[in-house]
């Protein structure tokens, strides 16, 4: 059972969040999980949570209030939550609406396709087309199937949209930026442990990431932002992750990733020059 929360206002529309277990609060703050950048929104304004696999939310004491269905909220009052729910903050000035994803997304997904701006991320097994040759039939099946299950586990971790597998590698989209990163640094550390534990699984794979707008229709993403992030995945070499300079931008201000030099690339089919970063991840 998967919860949603689709957050609209007049600067931002169906801004969709997946509730975890810790709380996320919503408010005007930028210290919150999602901020609504509106003056009659109170800093932190409400929050939602999940627990026990239900949904509940709760007003922060807001200055203008929250109503509940239609009606007004009382503060501090928790309100568990179904399919439909909305809340209207601060007399309208944005709408929540509660959305609840009771089977997996096409057996792959927990969480529905991001939509606005969007975080891409293509993968590749580096030198996959040699592995049948190399190893047979069964064994390479055995290496497909562990290479398939790590990255799609890790993706849906990192509350990621798998778009499609293509054949040897995957695309995902993310709507946090810094989500997709790490989920990218968290494939190539399980991928090494993997070697490390068993030296006969040559599973390698580079990876690419860029963030931009993107059209979005039945499930699959078409537009400059998706082709920057495929053209930047076919040139990194294996263990690699390159981002896009507009990525980088979205995800250093933490201070926790490391970034190595920037790095300018003539794309296939794109005009001029792109910089792009490598994302160091061996600790």
């Amino acid at each position: 059972m998967a919860f949603f929360i689709e957050v609209s206002s007049a600067k931002s529309k169906g801004d969709r969040q997946i509730l975890t277990t810790n709380r996320m609060t919503v408010g005007r703050s930028p210290s919150c999980d999602v901020v609504i950048d509106d003056p009659y929104v109170s800093g932190t304004h409400i929050e939602f949570w999940l627990e026990k696999d239900q949904a509940f939310a709760r007003d922060l004491n807001s200055s203008n209030g929250s109503s509940f269905n239609g009606k007004f909220l009382n503060p501090s009052e928790v309100i568990q939550l179904t399919e439909g729910d909305r809340f209207d903050l601060a007399e309208g000035k944005a709408t929540v609406v509660v959305i609840q994803q009771i089977q997996e997304i096409d057996g792959k997904n927990i969480a529905p396709p991001p939509s606005g701006t969007v975080t891409f991320l293509f993968s590749d097994m580096f030198g996959s087309t040699d592995l049948v040759r190399t190893l047979g039939d069964i064994k390479s099946r055995e290496v497909s199937r562990i290479h398939e299950e790590v990255l799609s586990d890790l993706i849906r971790q990192n509350e990621g949209f798998i778009v499609k597998e293509m054949g040897d590698g995957f695309m995902a989209a993310f709507t946090s930026s810094r989500n997709g990163v790490l989920c990218a640094i968290q494939i190539q550390k399980e991928l090494k442990q993997l070697r490390e534990r068993q030296p006969d699984l040559p599973i390698n794979v580079r990876i690419g990431l860029n963030t931009g707008e993107a059209i979005l229709e039945n499930g699959d993403y078409f537009g400059r932002a998706v082709n920057e992030a495929a053209r930047i995945s076919a040139k990194a070499t294996a263990e690699q992750i390159l981002i896009s300079s507009v990525t980088k931008r979205m995800t250093d201000s933490a201070g926790d990733l490391k970034f190595g030099e920037e790095i300018d690339f003539e794309l296939k089919g794109l005009p001029g020059t792109h910089t792009v970063f490598e994302v160091e991840w061996q600790d």
